[in-house]
């Protein structure tokens, strides 16, 4: 499938970035640019000790001990526990306590993640997304793709796609997604790494993913898409109600990273984040 290079992302420091796009997070929903990509936000060598701490505490699994791969997940996640309320505001609060200790030793990456995301939200305030009588959201999540395991083409989209109108993310006129990356899969290319698409969700689009033929469908409309390659301490935040997935991972070591979504819109002085 081709890769056309006419829908770059923009790689740069804060200053970089607010320098080409006074409003960045408005620029990503309007498709001026697919991704905004920071290198060495979080340090390399805390990466792989916190990985190491992960397999200590038997967060992490040995691919070899099991037959049937899956993905862990570090953390609440909202489309996974939703359904429950108690259940997931239960989990939440576990997760917030874990978090609370699990990086003692090194810098906080979900810090490092919300810091970053306050410098490019210019005017708006970044918090833990929460419900009116106080309870809050798992503030983000790590995610590790063992061999075979990716995500295929998708939007994510409380209000559009999840339709989750009981929870308080869902009144946000746009939703984005932050990555943090922890370890690559092995090897180069289409193999764990993820594509956006310069595809914004709509119906036809959904008829297209719902045959199973949206690839067929960007070849013949020539939409475009975009290869974020990345190293263990980049971040790059987009717009997640572009389609955008992640091929399946190749070989022994997993893909992990340290995901959030946030949501914000023009007239809300509130930007709520959670995993």
């Amino acid at each position: 499938m081709k890769t056309l290079d006419t829908w770059p992302h923009f790689e740069g420091s804060i200053e970089d970035i607010c320098r080409a796009f006074p409003s960045p997070l408005a620029a990503l929903a309007q498709g001026k640019v697919p991704a905004l990509v920071l290198r060495n936000v979080y340090k390399p060598s805390h990466c792989s000790s916190l990985i190491e701490r992960f397999y200590e505490k038997g967060l992490l699994y040995n691919p070899h001990e099991l037959d049937h791969p899956h993905r862990v997940d570090i953390g609440t996640s909202f489309g996974t526990h939703r359904l429950d309320r108690e259940v997931f505001f239960s989990h939440s609060s576990q997760t917030s306590k874990l978090f609370s200790t699990l990086f003692e030793g090194y810098d906080d990456p979900i810090q490092a993640m919300y810091d970053t995301l306050t410098q490019l939200a210019t005017d708006k305030e970044v918090k833990t997304a929460r419900e009116p009588d106080g309870q809050l959201y798992g503030p983000a999540i790590f995610r590790a793709y063992y061999a075979g395991l990716g995500h295929g083409p998708h939007y994510d989209s409380v209000a559009k796609r999840t339709k989750a109108f009981d929870y308080q993310v869902s009144r946000f006129e746009h939703q984005f997604s932050g990555v943090l990356c922890f370890q690559n899969s092995e090897g180069t290319g289409e193999n764990g790494a993820p594509f956006l698409y310069n595809c914004p969700w709509d119906v036809a689009v959904q008829e297209q993913l719902n045959k199973e033929k949206f690839h067929q469908y960007i070849v013949k409309e020539q939409i475009e898409r975009v290869l974020i390659d990345m190293e263990p301490g980049d971040l790059y935040f987009f717009f997640s109600e572009n389609i955008h997935e992640v091929p399946p991972v190749i070989g022994e070591s997993p893909r992990i990273v340290l995901a959030i979504f946030f949501a914000m819109s023009l007239d809300d002085d509130e930007i709520y984040v959670w995993a």
